[in-house]
């Protein structure tokens, strides 16, 4: 009884008989009431007859031998054909029985003061009266059982009663049957949700002639392979993050273990000859210096990166990304960089630190990557609704198998590897222009240099200034 098919078996069911209940209902009601005009319709004509009879010939056997003969016969009466079934009695003021249609019976005493054709219920009958001028001393009263004793009434109630056994049964035979036809390519469902417990995160219920249902089973069968595709993604997301979380760590626990092992080596170093032999102190604390800077430069790229994998909004305001691409190429003198800005300022709404660390780390990664005497050009100009920041090198270029991997963090091309750098700040660099609802390209042939461009959106009144300037 607990089943979705039998509660839906009891629902519908009891609905159905409900509304099957309800109609038979109406329908003996206006049987019964139609019974009934009638049968008022046939007392006030026998009423009529009977008392016109009596007034006529003064005789209350003519009147009612009259009636007695039209009761085994056939009355027609507005296209239906009907049996009288009325009865009448003429007393004499005393209340003796003159006359009765009734052989046999014992006539029906009316206590009722209604006179025809007035015609009113005293128990279960319809009764009224009616006098003679003709025989002022006599009485006459017609009275008819209701049809609710109706033998008509009968045969109804019990085929209706019938009717609605007949429904019930067949519900509660074949309900279960068909609801549980209907619910079983939710067993489909069921069977892929198992093995989804179990593990196998690429079931799906995969069944085109069930999705393809316009009612709720279809819609449920979409929607949880809908709901599959996305488990396997969430999962398989949690997994890519995890791995990507245990390179992270590695890479990190490598790269800084390097400098370490350095400071550590030098240590040792002083620790033997620092006291006896000034040059080699001097050079031991010099590369201590150099390693230990490498190892805070490192700590605060992977603190930029941990901040930015958090998914803070960043606080922006306006900066003029001209002025910062100046100032970084101001901090290599004694390089070949070329800036080219129109002398127009090129604001955008941006974290200044952040933004000044994208120019400064692209900048940077030119000039580590370009021979002394070749071309560093650095360009800053606004293209339609955004700020471009260019930075093109002539130097080693970046292989194109590498090309697809640049952005990822400590990664560096085997080209690339001569000891400077992290391998953290191009990942720094993406991923800060992406927080600022940016992107960035990189361009390069090998031997031939590289150019990197990072595309950041204008402010929305100065982009449609330029759009409007344009036109």
């Amino acid at each position: 009884m607990r089943t979705l098919r039998w509660r839906l078996t009891l629902w519908y069911g009891g609905m159905a008989a409900a509304i099957l209940i309800l109609l038979a209902a109406i329908l003996y009601l206006s049987v019964r009431a139609s019974l009934l005009d009638v049968r008022e319709a046939d007392i006030r004509d026998t009423a009529a007859s009977a008392s016109q009879i009596l007034e006529e010939t003064g005789s209350p056997d003519s009147a009612v031998g009259d009636i007695r003969q039209r009761d085994v016969r056939t009355v027609f009466a507005i296209g239906e054909v009907r049996r009288q079934n009325v009865q009448v009695v003429v007393r004499n003021a005393k209340g003796d029985v003159l006359a009765a249609s009734s052989d046999g019976e014992e006539p029906l005493e009316i206590s009722s003061s209604v006179v025809y054709p007035e015609i009113r219920r005293e128990g279960r009958y319809l009764v009224t009266t009616f006098d003679s001028e003709e025989r002022p001393s006599a009485t006459g009263e017609v009275y008819a059982e209701l049809p609710v004793w109706d033998p008509l009434l009968r045969r109804l109630f019990l085929i209706e009663a019938l009717a609605v056994a007949a429904a019930l049964a067949l519900m509660v035979g074949f309900g279960p049957k068909l609801a549980g036809r209907a619910l079983k390519p939710l067993k489909s469902v069921s069977a892929v949700a198992g093995e989804l417990r179990q593990g196998r995160l690429g079931s799906r219920v995969n069944l085109p002639d069930l999705k393809s249902r316009r009612d709720e089973v279809g819609e449920v069968a979409s929607s949880f392979d809908a709901m599959a595709e996305s488990l396997e993604s969430l999962f398989k997301a949690e997994r890519e993050s995890k791995e990507t979380l245990r390179r992270f760590v590695a890479d990190a626990s490598h790269e800084l273990r390097t400098p370490l092992t350095s400071v550590l080596g030098y240590l040792d170093v002083l620790e033997e000859s620092g006291d006896t032999d000034p040059a080699v102190r001097q050079r031991a604390l010099a590369a201590i210096k150099e390693e230990g800077g490498r190892m805070a430069r490192m700590v605060e790229d992977l603190l930029v990166l941990a901040r930015l994998d958090e998914g803070r909004k960043m606080s922006v305001e306006p900066v003029d990304l001209a002025a910062l691409a100046r100032e970084a190429a101001d901090n290599y003198p004694g390089r070949r960089i070329e800036l080219v800005s129109d002398g127009i300022e090129v604001p955008v709404l941006a974290a200044p630190e952040a933004l000044r660390r994208v120019v400064s780390n692209l900048i940077s990664n030119a000039v580590k990557h370009t021979p002394p005497g070749k071309r560093i050009k650095v360009s800053v100009d606004r293209e339609g609704r955004e700020a471009v920041l260019r930075v093109a090198d002539e130097g080693t270029g970046i292989p194109e198998d590498a090309l697809p991997y640049v952005f990822e963090r400590f990664y560096r091309a085997e080209s690339s590897r001569t000891g400077e750098g992290s391998g953290l700040g191009l990942s720094i660099v993406r991923e800060t222009v992406e927080a600022l609802e940016g992107h960035i390209e990189v361009e390069s042939v090998a031997g031939e240099g590289a150019t990197f461009t990072v595309r950041l959106p204008l402010p929305e009144k100065l982009a449609v200034e330029e759009i409007s300037a344009k036109n």
